[in-house]
């Protein structure tokens, strides 16, 4: 099994093209500000043949024996744990209403990997799961990875949250492209910019 990657949104009023690579959506070039920006959150699982990455699977990591790069500054004795294993601490708690299960979010989000490497930060826009539908983005309809769904329960309004997502909650035993290794810890950091029809405005 591997991943198939669909178009994220980077912003309310984006365009973007999308690059493929044998079929699988591989990264979007952003036509406001020429970036190209691989794809790395949304995503739904798929089948496939084509390895996608360069090297065998390795065991999933674990987030209670990961040795954390110093930068990310990651003590989980600071972070509160779920019952589903991801980890979260508040940075701010922002105001105003707490999001729950169908709220519809904004969110900018940077993204690292356990041993510091920094992933492409982005925007994301997407309905939030429910017990029984998955969390979808907008407009595109493309897939959520559940811890980062799991992991924004919660927040308020202008909110900063910094998330670890173990593998299983995160995109599993696969490879992602080349740039995320199978059983990967994945760390984020989110902001919460909107929360269903109100929009955060800094003072």
């Amino acid at each position: 099994m591997s991943y198939f990657l669909e178009v994220a949104t980077l912003g309310l009023y984006s365009t973007t093209v999308t690059i493929k690579s044998g079929g699988f959506e591989m990264a979007m070039f952003d036509l406001r500000t020429g970036l190209l920006v691989p794809i790395v959150l949304v995503a739904t699982l798929a089948t496939c043949d084509d390895p996608m990455g360069p090297a065998e699977h390795k065991d999933p990591q674990v987030i209670e024996t990961t040795v954390f790069d110093s930068g990310l500054e990651i003590a989980l004795s600071d972070f509160t744990k779920t019952d589903t294993g991801l980890y979260y601490r508040d940075i701010s708690t922002g105001e105003g209403e707490a999001t729950v299960a169908a709220d519809t979010v904004n969110i900018y989000f940077g993204a690292w990997l356990s041993d510091g490497t920094s992933l492409d930060p982005g925007e994301i826009i997407f309905v939030r799961g429910t017990e029984s539908v998955a969390a979808k983005t907008l407009p595109s309809e493309g897939g959520v990875i559940p811890g980062f769904d799991q992991g924004i329960e919660g927040m308020k309004l202008g909110g900063i949250r910094q998330i670890i997502v173990p593998p299983s909650l995160a995109y599993g035993n696969n490879w992602v492209g080349n740039v995320i290794p199978p059983g990967s810890i994945m760390v984020f950091r989110a902001h919460l910019l909107r929360l269903n029809g109100v929009i955060y405005v800094t003072q």
